[in-house]
């Protein structure tokens, strides 16, 4: 059964679809308080928007690095003089997202990752998440972060982990190799929390767009970077089979990451979901310039829920992962889902990029499918067609 309502995995949202300028695409879920994503056109000044409207908006909310900016407690008049305003390339109403998991417990042996020489090192791994456990014994690489949903509760930084479910993706992505819990994918990577989901799992697109202006933003000493979304919800790609196309999306959260993959060449690791359903219903899953990653078990089968289809790039390891947990600095969880294969394949780019650093995301996923292992002779009893190659990292 599912531990979340997080596919950290995948994030229940509205319908991520081109946000058009009509009253109906810009109605607010209920209960997100009128939160709108402002695209704005080149040259627009955030600043300056927000003065001519009467708006007063915190300096987190101007998202800079993305030519966005947040717009909070809007009433519906005032958001449709916004939409048509010639400054604003498209405004999209906030949605919430979570993290989703599954009870249930093995992965960094299966894909070869002690046997690899390049451990990941010289590369910063961003984990868009519940936070990371700080003080945690084998994250002792975790650099800091940022929270857009601040942690709750006995926390030691505001993106400490209030939930578990960050700090257990960290954990498969670079725990240390310090004779001590588990080992991640990528040990000698450095990790970054980006908390933009809450103790519940909870989240929005706005806190989404967030996150990534601040990796956008951060300074890193100019190493690679590698976000792990592990999150997802309902939503079509709007641009289906185009890769970062010159004329970008006009959905925000569609846009952020095409800025972070096509303009500052961020690796994008996301998971496929677990509905049981194609991914091609589910973002940021669907988007061609996101590396989507479905679930396996021990058995090299595919579990139901694991979601499919051809927008789903990689298998890899999902079902009775054990990793770090948030209880304690020593504690460990074995859960499932998705989100729980996805930080093996952003480990993976990690190895890829501790080798590589000059690649491009594209080049990336390129090295990652042409060491993946074939899985035509493995035995699907999922229900689902799940063609996708299964990661291997052996010989990284």
């Amino acid at each position: 059964m599912r531990k979340w309502a997080i596919f950290l995995g995948l994030f229940l949202l509205a319908a991520c679809q081109n946000a058009v300028k009509t009253p109906e695409t810009l109605r607010p879920l209920a209960g997100e308080g009128g939160t709108y994503i402002a695209l704005l056109k080149p040259g627009a000044a955030a600043e300056a928007l927000a003065r001519d409207h009467g708006l007063a908006v915190a300096a987190e909310d101007r998202l800079e690095a993305l030519g966005m900016v947040v717009l909070r407690n809007l009433p519906p008049g005032l958001a449709q003089r916004l939409a048509q305003d010639p400054r604003v390339q498209s405004l999209t109403p906030d949605r919430p997202v979570q993290a989703y998991a599954q009870t249930v417990p093995w992965g960094v042996e299966r894909i070869g990752a002690p046997t690899t020489q390049a451990k990941g090192g010289n590369v910063s791994v961003y984990v868009l998440d519940t936070g990371i456990k700080v003080g945690h014994e084998d994250l002792t690489n975790l650099k800091g972060g940022y929270a857009v949903v601040k942690c709750r509760g006995r926390c030691k930084a505001a993106y400490d982990d209030d939930n578990g479910h960050g700090t257990h993706v960290a954990g498969t992505i670079a725990a240390v190799n310090n004779a001590v819990g588990v080992l991640g994918v990528a040990p000698a990577a450095e990790l970054y929390a980006v908390k933009v989901l809450s103790g519940s799992g909870s989240g929005s697109i706005s806190g989404i767009v967030q996150g990534l202006n601040w990796v956008i933003a951060h300074n890193n000493g100019g190493k690679p970077k590698v976000v792990n979304m592990s999150l997802g919800g309902a939503g079509t790609d709007d641009q289906d089979g185009q890769y970062c196309p010159s004329v970008r999306s006009r959905d925000a959260l569609h846009n952020a990451i095409q800025k972070a993959v096509c303009d500052h060449a961020i690796t994008v690791v996301v998971a496929a979901g677990n509905e049981g359903d194609d991914a091609a219903n589910h973002t940021p899953a669907a988007y061609d310039e996101a590396i989507t990653v479905s679930a396996t078990n021990s058995r090299d089968d595919w579990p139901s829920w694991s979601n499919y289809g051809p927008d789903v790039d990689l298998a890899a390891p999902g079902v009775g992962i054990l990793s770090t947990w948030h209880t304690s600095t020593t504690a460990y969880n074995t859960i499932s889902g998705t989100s729980m294969a996805t930080p093996h394949v952003a480990g993976a780019a990690a190895l890829v990029l501790s080798r590589y650093p000059g690649h491009t995301p594209a080049q990336v996923k390129a090295a990652l499918l042409q060491n993946a292992e074939s899985t035509a002779g493995w035995t699907n009893t999922s229900g689902h067609p799940h063609p996708e190659p299964f990661l291997n990292v052996r010989g990284f």
